[in-house]
């Protein structure tokens, strides 16, 4: 079959100081139509970055047993003599393969491998190990001859490719998995019980302990094991090109917020801690991040709001500036030149501010110019509570949408060329928003109120209130705003149990009542809440991209959705983002 672009590596053995494939693995992927790349065995970390980073899929293969001492646990003699080399290689590229977010499959010693890397445990031998009645997982049958029936797990998706609930495999092992990685399912049961499949759900990795390459032929659920592989490959290749060119932009995290003095967001951070850096962005090709400097808001009534206020304006202007200071540390990894014109046009990311909850001006207009000068390019009005701007979607309507001087700030703001961000708005305030100002708006972190009855969420009505054309008073046609869907749990469903899917299809809500593409992205709020099962950092957006493909979505949508649609508004209607050194 003629290779149709997809790249696959496929990892060697290593077999007395020598590499080595079985030629079935190579086989079975460029039967498929995509191309095999053998991946040589290495410790080197840049080394297999480098490769990995030009693949689209990867497939593990089988081999000796793994060192217990990667799940804590003396070699005993029962085990096989283990390669150092080939351990620390299997689970350097699984884990890599992991924070790429790139369809893998493991075999046999794959399967246990992606589970010791993720925090799992193996039987060093289950012969020995375990006390109950043993199927025969060493059979002295050929490779091409299945023995004995596995039971796929109910919801799998295992289970889903190969479209049926048991099927006939080989065996050839005395290794298995034991503990079931953090995370992850297991996919496949023998009928002794012995994990026969894992699989980590949303994120297309597979490991099964039998052989599918040798029952290729004989088989056709083996050969649908390939199909998927090399399928998902394809759409993670047509993925990653989107976001070499479109995308995505992300309108919002929080991740000052969540920093301390010691953090270098130059360094890839543990995702349960910060999950915002710039090593995340460069993983996930991601063009473009506003990082806000969050204030919370405090009562109106409060005796000390004016000094309050002015803290929280200092608290702002320092954010900014320790964030300007990340950025400028790591000019290898995002974009620190000053830059006039368009945005997002350089060859790395850029980093660019906010400011979350307008109570950073302190009451004073002229901390628009300044916070603008410092790079700031959006002000999100008010947060959790009405402030002396406006009225929240979690207030007590105590302006009755916009004050006096919230209605200046706006003219302000469209005066300087400043996004106006209408999240946490309440309906009154946004209405009076779309009303007054002379620009489009943007709503960076919102969600459908239809799908998810939150205060904070958007109704039909306002989203095509938000997103339509209009008149100015002077006569000109203003575009069409934006919203941009948060991936907080319970922005997006009231039970709090949202995921990937939960996403897509909010913006597929907004792309159906809107009738186009062109006024809906993404604005994580990673940092801040956001994140959910399937896309939980910025090195994971990929996900939406790629389930965006699988819905449907022609590649100039999904990467109009994900970044092309925003950097035109921003370009078109604001001022460029700078820095100066």
């Amino acid at each position: 079959m003629i290779s149709n672009g997809t790249l696959i590596g496929v990892s060697s053995g290593w077999v007395e100081n020598a590499h080595r494939v079985v030629p079935a693995y190579v086989q079975c992927i460029s039967d498929m139509g995509a191309t095999p790349v053998i991946i040589p065995v290495t410790d080197k970390e840049e080394l297999l970055n480098d490769i990995l980073i030009r693949l689209d899929g990867l497939l593990i293969t089988g081999g000796g047993d793994i060192h217990p001492k990667y799940w804590g646990e003396e070699l005993r003699e029962e085990s096989n003599t283990p390669s150092d080399l080939r351990d620390k290689f299997d689970l350097m590229l699984v884990k890599r393969a992991r924070e790429l977010c790139m369809p893998t499959l493991g075999i046999c010693r794959g399967m246990q491998a992606m589970n010791v890397a993720f925090g799992g445990s193996v039987y060093q031998d289950i012969y020995s190990d375990t006390n109950r009645k043993l199927s025969v997982h060493s059979q002295t049958e050929s490779r091409e001859t299945a023995t004995h029936d596995v039971e796929l797990a109910p919801g799998s998706l295992l289970r889903s490719i190969m479209g049926k609930n048991t099927v006939k495999v080989n065996s050839f092992h005395h290794q298995a998995v034991k503990d079931i990685a953090p995370g992850w399912n297991v996919a496949a049961f023998a009928p002794d019980s012995i994990a026969e499949a894992i699989e980590l759900p949303y994120y297309n990795m597979i490991g099964v302990q039998w052989h599918p390459e040798n029952l290729y032929e004989s088989r056709p659920e083996a050969k649908s094991l390939f199909e998927w592989l090399v399928k998902e490959s394809g759409i993670y290749r047509q993925a990653r090109t989107i976001h070499k060119s479109c995308g995505p932009i992300d309108t919002h995290t929080d991740t000052p917020m969540v920093w301390n003095e010691d953090t270098d967001l130059g360094i890839r951070q543990n995702p349960d801690e910060i999950k915002t850096d710039f090593a995340k962005i460069k993983d996930g090709d991601v063009r473009g991040v506003f990082m806000v400097a969050y204030l919370p808001q405090i009562p109106l009534s409060d005796p000390e709001y004016q000094n309050k206020a002015q803290e929280a304006h200092k608290k702002a202007v320092e954010t900014i500036e320790r964030l300007k200071k990340q950025v400028l540390a790591h000019p290898e990894l995002v974009d620190t030149e000053p830059r006039q014109g368009a945005a997002f046009n350089g060859d790395k990311p850029q980093i660019l501010f906010g400011i979350e909850n307008a109570f950073a001006l302190a009451g004073d207009l002229d901390n628009i110019r300044k916070f603008h000068e410092m790079g700031v390019r959006y002000i999100t009005l008010c947060h959790n509570g009405d402030n002396d701007l406006c009225d929240s979607a979690k207030g007590t309507g105590t302006h009755g949408g916009l004050s006096e001087f919230g209605r200046e700030a706006v003219k302000e703001m469209n005066r300087i060329g400043m996004m106006i961000d209408v999240s946490h708005a309440a309906d009154s305030t946004i209405e009076q928003v779309i009303e007054l100002s002379s620009q489009s708006i943007i709503a960076t972190h919102t969600s459908v109120k239809s799908l998810c009855n939150h205060p904070r969420n958007m109704s039909d009505e306002l989203i095509l209130k938000l997103t339509s054309p209009r008149i100015s008073s002077d006569g000109h046609t203003i575009a069409g705003g934006r919203i941009h869907i948060c991936f907080y749990n319970y922005f997006l469903q009231e039970n709090g149990r949202a995921d990937l899917y939960t996403i897509c299809n909010h913006i597929d809500h907004v792309v159906k009542i809107t009738g186009s593409t062109h006024n809906v992205g993404i604005g994580s709020d990673f940092d801040g809440g956001g994140g959910v099962p399937g896309c939980n950092d910025s090195s994971e957006l990929i996900m939406v991209t790629m389930e965006l493909l699988r819905r449907g979505y022609s590649p100039e949508s999904a990467g109009e959705i994900m970044g092309c649609g925003v950097e035109k508004f921003y370009n078109e209607n604001f001022n460029c983002h700078y820095l100066k050194h």
